[in-house]
């Protein structure tokens, strides 16, 4: 009996808030309800309008992260691409010193007269000088101990030790590297030994004769131990000391051992 009552209850509220609905829809629609319509929407305009501008805000915000998001996507696309053509460039640039280089000994080779066996540098010193080199030629290749070491530019040193299919190049860098020269415009003879940063000449002096920046010195073929004419470099600075016998140079070498790739071995010539 409870139970049917409370059904009937519920049954009564639900038609009593159906029929008011109802009855709001209708006066609604009356003339007279114009005002109270006119009234809710200026009431509810601000709230629209700040809704409106809320979801206009969203739609910017929304954009924005997705440009930021095609950016980040841009920027990782072009720093790739940036990567890619510094790699290019630096392969770029060490062909062309090959090539030139290439050139230099092909140059060398019908300027010399000499039999070249091309070797490549495949080993260095620990030291910054590189004072010995090892190559990849040895006495199945025709090179000997003693035997003279050049580029395209000039001396390099000559084969200190051989084996079958590998050489030890001792470098003009070495202390005990000697090497007897002259000077291209004075004339004057010299030698030229090796040190731990730079090439020293002692220059013999001559009557009347000085020698001066930017000279050649070339191998003089003096004592046999190279041949004649070979470049070894150029005077930077010099020493005038009137009371020795001798002034002293500092020799800027054309070759600069960390930057060479191969080599020439001179196979027809032995210092006497």
């Amino acid at each position: 009996m409870y139970g049917a009552r409370a059904q009937s209850r519920s049954t009564g509220l639900f038609l009593t808030l159906c029929a008011a609905m109802l009855l709001l829809a209708m006066a609604s629609q009356q003339p007279w309800a114009a005002g109270a319509r006119g009234a809710a929407k200026s009431a509810l305009a601000p709230v629209e309008g700040a809704m409106t501008s809320l979801a206009a805000q969203v739609d910017r915000l929304t954009s924005v992260f997705g440009d930021v998001s095609s950016l980040r996507v841009e920027n990782q696309r072009l720093r790739a691409a940036d990567e890619q053509l510094r790699r290019q460039i630096v392969e770029l640039n060490a062909a062309a010193k090959e090539n030139a280089s290439l050139r230099q000994a092909l140059n060398f080779q019908k300027a010399s007269g000499h039999r070249l066996v091309a070797a490549q540098i495949i080993g260095r010193g620990p030291d910054s000088f590189s004072r010995t080199m090892q190559i990849d030629r040895g006495t199945a290749d025709g090179v000997q101990p003693g035997m003279v070491v050049a580029t395209g530019a000039g001396l390099l040193g000559r084969v200190r030790e051989a084996g079958p299919h590998a050489a030890i190049v001792q470098t003009l860098g070495d202390p005990q590297s000697r090497v007897n020269v002259y000077l291209s415009k004075s004339n004057l003879q010299g030698t030229v030994s090796g040190g731990p940063a730079s090439l020293a000449m002692e220059i013999q002096h001559a009557l009347g004769v000085t020698a001066s920046n930017g000279e050649w010195a070339l191998t003089s073929g003096v004592g046999g131990g190279y041949p004649r004419g070979l470049v070894v470099g150029e005077i930077a600075s010099v020493t005038h000391r009137e009371s020795s016998t001798s002034d002293e140079a500092q020799i800027a070498w054309v070759n600069d051992p960390a930057n060479l790739t191969f080599v020439l071995v001179i196979t027809d010539f032995l210092p006497s």
